[in-house]
């Protein structure tokens, strides 16, 4: 099988700033380099803690945060929260690799633009982040 290109994914690129929040940094490494091949400035934290703080400093750049549910020292859903405290208007794409059920499906629902289950491919992650940003 070939290896998958930016051909494969036409319009999917874009000049906004984006928050990646992501603790595995493996995920974290390869989402950045997808979405800035494709154009974007990516900004990462790697808790929520980070995330809070770098956007308060950035407010003005990020037109989307990237979001991990799980993470230590401030999981997702709590930044999530405060997030919205800060920017009621913020675009929200919510990721994690376990099943959401319940309040905290409920919650994302509420807060987040749209969520992607992780492992998630370069299509994938280019056409919900354009979606968002172009759609929402």
């Amino acid at each position: 099988m070939a290896a998958k290109t930016m051909k494969d994914c036409p319009r999917q690129t874009g000049i906004e700033a984006i928050l990646l929040v992501e603790d595995e940094d493996m995920v974290s490494d390869v989402t950045k380099r997808i979405l800035e091949r494709s154009g974007y400035t990516v900004l990462t934290a790697a808790n929520g803690k980070e995330a809070l703080n770098l956007y308060e400093k950035e407010t003005d750049r990020i037109s989307l945060v990237i979001i991990d549910l799980i993470m230590p020292e401030m999981g997702g859903k709590q930044c999530l929260e405060e997030l919205r405290k800060i920017d009621s208007d913020l675009k929200i794409l919510v990721t994690s690799g376990y099943p959401v059920d319940g309040p905290t499906k409920e919650a994302i629902e509420s807060a987040a633009a749209d969520f992607l289950g992780k492992p998630y491919g370069m299509k994938e992650i280019l056409r919900a982040v354009r979606d968002i940003l172009v759609f929402e």
